[in-house]
């Protein structure tokens, strides 16, 4: 009997369970959409036992469509968001709804440590700039204004940690999910808590493991809920950022990618030697990786998908009614904007949407989305191509701040399902862009991580070299790069310029007395 590996990949928006054979071929798949909850203005949490309901929902759905049993899963890998706050209590219980990645509540305490030099001195020790959705950031923010949940908390978890503890009885995490507490490179994790003033949050902190060790197996109650066998190992796993990169078999320092989703995470493979690890000053992240002293080196946007989500939902709600499949109605908007000419007549958009704003190439809490250079005959269809392009400054953007110059970009995530994304990528970064055999590579990384847990595979270059596969390649056009080069320094002189005037903005939003 063929034993299969089960990827788990808790998203901000959905969760997916997906089954492989060690080929990476997929057998059967589930996808189920997870709130987001808004108790307040510029708030962002889930509830965490609705989450775990959803995995399991997830992964029982999954079974079912493949047709197998849970003795045939040889092991589990469970993935995630990264950052934001799971906590719970002694007893495991949640201590509250999780406060997730987007949260926007500690723009003011960002604006205080960025004063005080905090903010410096934690990139400093880090190279890990601090933003709204940070642990360290929501923990701090937790002690001064809900000291009640801060004191109930016994362990900060990360989403793929929550699942992992669900299933297995057993609290852990990896070093990758620890890269925004953050992972101290220069100072112990003690210095920088003290920095913050919250040298006790180090008592939060569960037990590391590498991310192909065994964290546990999965529990007699976990199985009754998910179908899965009692007893089947469940291996530490990776933050989805990462869980993607060895999908995508990054693997070699230099290897560059991006993952466009819901957020957009840029990054490159480097080593901690590397002094463009702590370059450009306080802005990005490094992200701890499968190998000794091996970072990912990134700008993460607080918006990707995020972006064209929002304006379809306001711009096209009615439309989606006419067709009859998601794939329908997507190959009809991109043949529309496929009429708009580069640069969409002169709109601009740049994708700052999210309540905690943005924090890559720039750090700015406060930062908003805006369309600049609107004209009477333009359309919604210009505004759409705006906003696909203004995404894509953004990727680029951020690949100029970290100073990389490179022939070729493996992209992933639900932007590389579009030729049309694909091809603008390759256009204004002027890479080649090639684009992977499989689609949910949040799910496949881990799962390859449990297959070299239980010895699938010799190492993770092992199963590199037996799953990652190539799908498409998207060559760059010349004219339009040359063009572009040219749209991109008015979309960086106008984020440059409003960046005093989004703080403005925001302290005049509402009437003294209303909020």
């Amino acid at each position: 009997m063929e034993k299969l590996l089960l990827g788990v990949d808790v998203g901000t928006s959905s969760v997916k369970a997906v089954l492989f054979r060690s080929s990476g071929a997929v057998l059967a798949e589930s996808a189920q959409a997870v709130p987001i909850l808004t108790p307040e203005s510029g708030f962002a949490e889930q509830d965490m036992n609705s989450v775990w309901e959803t995995v399991c929902l997830a992964i029982s759905q999954c079974l079912s469509r493949a047709g197998v049993t849970g003795g045939e899963i040889a092991a589990v890998g469970v993935s995630g968001q990264g950052t934001g706050c799971w906590l719970i209590d002694r007893s495991g219980k949640p201590v509250g709804n999780a406060i997730i990645w987007i949260d926007g509540r500690t723009k003011g305490l960002l604006d205080t440590w960025k004063k005080e030099g905090k903010a410096s001195e934690v990139f400093r020790l880090s190279s890990n700039s601090l933003f709204t959705g940070s642990p360290a950031t929501l923990l701090a923010w937790l002690k001064e204004n809900r000291p009640e949940v801060f004191t109930r908390a016994r362990y900060l978890l990360f989403a793929k940690d929550w699942i992992k503890f669900r299933l297995t009885g057993e609290i852990s995490t990896d070093l990758s999910d620890l890269f925004m507490f953050p992972l101290p490179l220069r100072g112990g994790v003690e210095s920088i808590l003290e920095v913050l003033g919250i040298p006790e949050a180090g008592e939060f902190l569960p037990t590391i493991r590498k991310a192909w060790e065994i964290a546990g197996t999965v529990t007699r109650e976990a199985a009754e809920t998910t179908g899965l066998q009692p007893g089947t190992p469940v291996v530490a796993g990776l933050v989805d950022v990462a869980s993607c990169a060895l999908a995508l078999g990054i693997i070699r320092p230099g290897q560059v990618y991006s993952i466009l989703g819901t957020t957009s995470f840029n990054a490159f493979l480097t080593e901690e030697k590397d002094p463009l690890l702590f370059e450009p000053q306080e802005v990005g992240i490094s992200v701890a990786y499968l190998f000794p002293g091996s970072f990912l080196r990134s700008m993460a946007t607080m918006s990707g998908t995020l972006s064209l989500d929002w304006f379809l939902e306001h711009f096209f709600g009615e439309d989606r009614s006419q067709y009859l499949s998601r794939r329908e109605f997507f190959t009809f908007l991109e043949e529309k904007i496929s009429e708009v000419p580069p640069g969409s007549e002169g709109v601009m958009f740049l994708p700052y949407i999210s309540p905690g704003g943005e924090r890559a190439p720039f750090l700015n809490p406060h930062a908003q989305g805006v369309f600049f250079g609107l004209r009477y005959h333009h359309t919604k269809f210009h505004l759409l191509r705006a906003v696909y392009e203004g995404v894509t400054f953004s990727i680029l953007d951020c690949f100029r701040a970290l100073s990389l110059s490179f022939p070729e970009l493996r992209f992933c995530g639900g932007g590389a399902k579009s030729d049309f994304w694909c091809q603008l990528v390759a256009d204004m970064l002027n890479s080649r862009v090639v684009v992977p055999k499989n689609q949910e590579l949040g799910a496949l990384g881990v799962a390859m991580l449990a297959g070299v847990g239980v010895g699938m595979y010799r190492d993770v270059y092992d199963a590199v070299e037996k799953v990652f596969g190539i799908k498409k390649v998207f060559e760059p056009r010349e004219e339009l790069s040359r063009f572009y080069r040219e749209r991109f320094a008015v979309y960086r002189k106008l984020r440059e310029f409003l960046q005093e005037l989004w703080i403005l903005n925001d302290r005049t939003t509402c009437l003294r007395g209303e909020g």
